[in-house]
């Protein structure tokens, strides 16, 4: 997971990387948003999305607890 989605910077802060920057359902018919997977891998990828932080935090939480059996 960090091997993939985590950069360490210059100053030592770290970055969450290949996130995709918009998710949602509908809209109007010039921009509807079906939820297909075309749909998604369309979207533009950014670093550090909030949505993406959440996700990355809740799957350390469970890498954790996983590894410490």
């Amino acid at each position: 997971m960090t091997k993939n989605f985590l950069r360490v910077e210059e100053d030592g802060s770290y970055t969450i990387t290949n996130c995709c920057a918009v998710a949602g359902l509908g809209g109007d018919s010039k921009r509807y948003r079906d939820g297909s997977f075309e749909y998604y891998i369309s979207e533009p990828v950014i670093d550090n999305d909030p949505k993406s932080v959440g996700s990355f935090i809740l799957a350390a939480i469970e890498y954790e607890k996983m590894t410490q059996k």
